[in-house]
């Protein structure tokens, strides 16, 4: 696919929670460029995406698995997206356009990416709620871990955006909120996600006993 902006880009969130995400997902290693080639063309960069964007997003995510008390069969829209270096790369045209930067300010711009994402693991959860419920999962009560390997890490920061309403099946809407959790990459020296074989992201959000869990798995590149 080329390297524009426009319909390749874009993202309906309403889409990708209704498409069928795994609490598991396999996919090959974040540190590995499968569905995106960067070239340098005279004076610009140019992207080659192998899917559109909103396809890579679902690459990256997975829907969870309900630990504990308060299980519930109901299906969840929710879902939570692991920032690849592909996703952190491809990100900078949406947000900055740099495919039509001049070739030295794109340059910057790429090399800043890569800096801060060999810094810090960065998972996106969706969390889908109802009316008179905030969606947020980060809070004086509530407690994240991120299990890589045998490390088991508390995130460096958390953000959340608004309220924000997506169509889903029938025209309908539903509210969700995106929540940033960022995570050392870099723990006592050692980078923990580069030899890493999988990683599970648990929730528990404030006043809940019960937990949810999002697991990505590394395919075997042998």
């Amino acid at each position: 696919m080329g390297c524009g902006g426009g319909d390749l880009y874009s993202v309906n969130e309403g889409q990708v929670a209704q498409r069928f995400l795994p609490p598991e997902r396999t996919v090959h290693h974040p540190d590995s460029l499968q569905d995106l080639t960067v070239t340098e063309g005279d004076d610009k960069l140019k992207y080659q995406l192998e899917r559109d964007y909103q396809s890579l997003i679902q690459k990256w995510s997975s829907s969870y698995r309900r630990l504990g008390a308060g299980r519930s069969v109901q299906q969840s829209q929710t879902y939570a997206t692991f920032r690849s270096l592909e996703l952190a790369l491809a990100s900078l045209q949406p947000e900055a356009g740099i495919v039509s930067l001049r070739k030295e300010k794109a340059r910057e711009l790429l090399e800043r990416r890569r800096k801060s994402y060999s810094k810090t693991i960065q998972i996106d959860v969706y969390w889908f709620t109802g009316r008179g419920t905030n969606g947020i999962i980060a809070g004086p009560s509530a407690r994240t871990v991120l299990r890589v390997g045998d490390r088991t890490l508390r995130p460096t920061r958390a953000d959340h955006g608004p309220l924000r309403e997506a169509y889903v099946s029938g025209g309908e809407t539903a509210l969700y909120r995106r929540n940033t959790l960022h995570f050392p990459r870099t723990v006592e020296g050692t980078d923990v996600l580069a030899d890493s074989a999988d990683v599970e992201l648990t929730v528990r959000r404030s006043g809940l006993s019960s937990r949810e869990r999002f697991s990505w798995t590394w395919e075997d590149e042998g």
